[in-house]
This record gives structure tokens, sequence and C-alpha cells, in this order.
């Protein structure tokens, strides 16, 4: 989400299993833009996820 609280995005199902058990386990992820391109109407966003340990 971003500052205002809204959802910006997501990881695909197929990509967040680690993500989900990570996150089951009480790890704090979090993630930073890693670049951004307009494709059409949309604007494709690419993030970088970090495990803060």
């Amino acid at each position: 989400k971003n500052a205002d609280g809204v959802k910006i995005g997501y990881i695909p199902r197929a990509d967040n299993k680690i993500f989900a058990r990570l996150m089951d386990a009480g790890k704090l992820l979090f993630g930073k833009i890693a670049s951004k391109e307009k494709q059409g109407i949309w604007l494709k966003i690419d993030i970088a996820v970090f495990l803060r340990d």
C-alpha cells in the first residue's frame, strides 16, 4: 500500500509461497520500488522484496 493506504499491486500467487510462509512465521517483509515503466494506460512497477531481521 502507498502512504494513503491504497493497494498499488501484489505478488502473484505462483511467486509468493516463500513470502507467505515467512510472514506466517512472524517475519516482517518490505518492498522497495526497483523500476517503473509506462505500458499503454498502465504503469508497470517492479519491486524488490526484503526481509527485516
